[in-house]
């Protein structure tokens, strides 16, 4: 009779501190704001529908994704982190003009041809949508990036 006591009050000190640990826990993850997520998916489709018209008529929304991927090949070798953005907790500071040389050079090596302008504003609309998902700049818009949204 004494081990089935001493056995239940165990089983539910162990549940009692198991419950605490996951309730404060879930208490601590809520308070944060969700972390901001760069689907390739969201942001062709978010980039190429805010182009300038002049731009949109002249690429396709492959090109749109082909320029983001290099430059987010080019961001890497400069050492820039997807999760934290920095490189041993150093600024990367970016060229633009380089950006845009880099990408259109990818281009040149697959056979594909750019104007500065169109890798301009394809590379300026993905700063947008980084600021916009909360990646860069203010805080987050909480309906760009994630799987239900629609745009």
């Amino acid at each position: 009779m004494w081990v089935l006591f001493v056995g239940v009050v165990v089983v539910l000190l162990v549940f009692a501190i198991a419950a605490f640990a996951i309730g404060r826990e879930t208490h601590r993850l809520d308070a944060m704001p969700p972390a901001p997520s760069f689907e390739l998916v969201y942001a062709v489709d978010w980039i190429a529908e805010r182009l300038p018209e002049e731009i949109s008529a002249q690429i396709t929304y492959e090109d749109v994704r082909d320029i983001i991927d290099w430059h987010l090949q080019e961001l890497a070798e400069h050492g820039v982190k997807q999760s934290a953005g920095a490189k041993d907790g150093e600024l990367v500071v970016m060229d633009d003009s380089a950006a845009i040389d880099f990408v259109m050079y990818r281009a040149l090596a697959e056979g594909r041809e750019f104007t500065p302008n169109e890798v301009k504003a394809v590379l300026d609309g993905e700063l947008a949508y980084l600021e916009a998902i909360g990646a860069v700049g203010p805080e987050a818009d909480s309906t760009l990036g994630s799987s239900t949204d629609t745009n």
